[in-house]
């Protein structure tokens, strides 16, 4: 090919690609402005105001992404109960819970780059934790460990009253490994317990030499451009933004701010902050296994059911299985919040409350509950 005919081809390859990536972004953009039925989404309105009226929730964000049948983006209420600010939809808050499902993305890679395997056992990295020849890094992803949590010694309640509280992983490790006559055999029961993520964030560290927040970037931030998340220091108290998280003290009458804490009691089991944009991106990726192998991906989304719940609640590595929705819910004093992607539309529903109290109860679960009921009520079961 000459030098007049190459230009002439290059000219054509720039033209017909800026085409291209204008049809794209003109798709892109009708696909994120596309609202659900108006019927449908004047009924969501109601259900989310008359659920903050009765369970007194200071602000709501909720957000419905149904490809082919629209959105639904939506904030409710209040951020800041005393600027009086109202809640803004895409405003940072911590995800709690949900940061397990990062924790066990950041091990399953590490599976892939061949540094670990999941039948590895526990004493392989911290050999005089109690029962640790006999806990795999399976049983701590699928809350099989036989463990018992270091939150279950009154410690929640010690950071609620002192929130500045500083929790070093090893001595919440160390906490867990004083009760190890209390442990029960691992593999046999699926229990929720903080301190399996915890250990398996010491366990990454130990096999890649960095750090967990490192690793948590490295492998999960980066690749998929969540650029408003991150894995906060042990010592981060704030939450940037003016977005706030309270817990209701009945005793007061009255809301306590408790956005300012010390995330390290949280750590790999609960310490992310995140946005509602960003989790969009990350709840299909979860599922889909984008940032994992193939066979790591199936292995993963092998789910068993809650000791003493019903069979609709199931647990894998990492990921919670609620009837047809995978994905995982969190909470943490001021916030609570639920992620789930439905395979069956290809649709992610996520709700953050910012209000979490003393006693753990989800202030986000009933409205998961009565939204995905009126949203998908072919593929709910409750």
């Amino acid at each position: 090919m000459n030098k007049k005919n190459l230009l002439k081809w290059l000219i054509y390859v720039i033209f017909f690609s800026t085409i291209l990536t204008s049809c794209k972004k003109e798709e892109d953009d009708t696909e994120n402005n596309l609202q659900l039925d108006a019927e449908l989404t004047t009924r969501l309105d109601q259900i989310i105001d008359s659920t903050m009226q009765a369970n007194n929730l200071p602000g709501v964000v909720v957000g419905i992404w149904i490809p082919n049948e629209g959105n639904y983006l939506k904030s409710f209420g209040k951020e800041n109960l005393d600027l009086g600010t109202d809640r803004q939809f895409d405003a940072p808050f911590r995800i709690a819970s949900l940061t397990k499902t990062f924790t066990a993305t950041v091990i399953l890679s590490l599976v892939d780059d061949g540094l670990l395997n999941t039948s590895n056992l526990l004493s392989e990295y911290l050999p005089n934790f109690p029962n640790a020849n006999n806990i795999t890094i399976r049983n701590l992803l699928r809350m099989r460990s036989g463990i018992v949590d270091f939150s279950d010694f009154a410690l929640l309640d010690e950071w609620y009253n002192n929130v500045n509280n500083y929790y070093d992983i090893d001595t919440l490790i160390n906490i867990m490994a004083s009760h190890g006559s209390e442990f029960i055999p691992a593999g046999q029961h699926t229990v929720y317990c903080n301190g399996n993520y915890t250990l398996l964030a010491r366990v990454a560290e130990i096999v890649s030499g960095k750090s967990f927040a490192d690793l948590v970037d490295e492998i999960i931030l980066t690749p998929l451009k969540m650029t408003s998340s991150y894995y906060p220091e042990t010592n981060d108290f704030l939450l940037s933004g003016t977005n706030r998280g309270y817990s209701w003290e009945s005793t007061l009458n009255a809301f306590a701010d408790k956005t300012e804490l010390n995330i390290s009691c949280a750590n790999a089991a609960g310490a992310i902050i995140s946005n509602m944009n960003d989790l969009h991106i990350y709840a299909r990726a979860l599922y889909q296994g984008t940032l994992l192998s193939a066979p790591t991906q199936q292995k993963r989304l092998e789910t068993e059911v809650f000791e003493g719940s019903p069979s609709i609640v199931q647990y894998g590595e990492g990921i919670l299985k609620l009837g047809e929705f995978y994905g995982h819910n969190g909470t943490i004093f001021g916030f609570s919040t639920e992620m789930f992607y439905l395979p069956a539309k290809d649709a992610v529903i996520m709700i953050n409350v910012n209000r979490l109290d003393l006693d753990d109860h989800s202030k986000s679960g009933v409205l998961f509950m009565l939204i995905s009921k009126l949203v998908f009520p072919g593929n709910v079961n409750w």
